[in-house]
């Protein structure tokens, strides 16, 4: 076995320790912190921790300077025995969405200042291709600019002179007043629809829940068929995500989890065809 194949093992190894390290009820964790737990060299430590952050497996807190798990690691056994895992109420509310709808249903969250999906419910039309653990844009697409809308506007300002400042293109930068405008407006909706190319979204937040990654339902179909039913779509998405999760018991001391965004068609309270225009 060559030297490159024992580092491949070696390092396939300790991604494993490090994802049983946080199952084993520790939420954060700096790197400093799992080196001398799990007995790696800080370098090594560093570097995987970076490349899972890369993933959407882990959200790293600049401020804090610590990791933690993303929704997409409760995800990844999912299939293995459905009867077992797969009685979750975010998982079962994509099941019965793509039942009644018949398209994609996408569950995404905000990493990183991109989009990331965790899981997908395949739908009829072959032309729409969504994976888990693909990443969109989170200004350029449907669910990007809903999960942005769900921060406060002081974060949101940050987030996006954060993204012009790594955005190449010119015409791709945003103004930052009239974008956090426009994503208060898309705040007191509660949901957006839109084209994304000649594929249309409808995208609708889940509850947000404490210790929890700020969740969109989103379903993909062909632009004719949005434009056919999107209305439809949307009241299906609205009513799975207010019944998905139960009510939360009230605590006395908050709990927050920060995770972290051209003017186009996203735009809130128009119709679809307008949107396009």
């Amino acid at each position: 076995m060559t030297d490159v194949s024992l580092r491949s093992i070696k390092s396939a190894h300790r991604v494993l320790e490090i994802l049983e390290f946080f199952d084993r009820d520790h939420r954060t964790a700096t790197v400093m912190g799992l080196s001398r737990a799990l007995s790696y060299p800080q370098s090594s430590t560093s570097e995987l921790l970076r490349c899972l952050t890369r993933l959407g497996y882990l959200h790293y807190n600049r401020f804090k300077r610590c990791y933690s798990p993303t929704a997409r690691v409760a995800l990844l056994g999912s299939w293995v025995e459905p009867a077992l895992f797969r009685g979750g109420a975010v998982v079962e509310a994509l099941d019965r969405v793509n039942d009644m709808v018949g398209e994609t249903v996408v569950l995404s969250t905000a990493s990183n200042y991109v989009v990331q999906h965790l899981h997908v419910v395949d739908g009829q039309d072959e032309f729409v291709e969504k994976h888990a653990g693909d990443s969109e844009p989170l200004l350029h697409s449907i669910t990007g600019r809903l999960l942005l809308a769900s921060y406060k506007d002081a974060h949101i300002r940050s987030a996006l002179h954060r993204l012009n400042a790594d955005e190449s293109d010119p015409q791709r930068r945003v103004a930052v007043a009239e974008t956090v405008q426009h994503l208060t407006e898309i705040r007191r909706q509660g949901w957006l629809q839109g084209l994304e190319g000649e594929i249309g979204a409808v995208s609708v937040l889940l509850p947000q829940r404490r210790g929890m990654d700020r969740l969109a339902l989103t379903v993909f179909a062909s632009r004719a068929e949005l434009e056919r039913r999107g209305d439809d779509i949307r009241d299906i998405l609205l009513r799975e995500s207010r019944d998905v999760l139960p009510p939360e018991a009230p605590r006395s001391a908050p709990v927050t989890v920060t995770r972290l965004f051209p003017r186009g068609d996203l735009t809130a309270g128009r119709s679809l065809d307008r949107m396009a225009s």
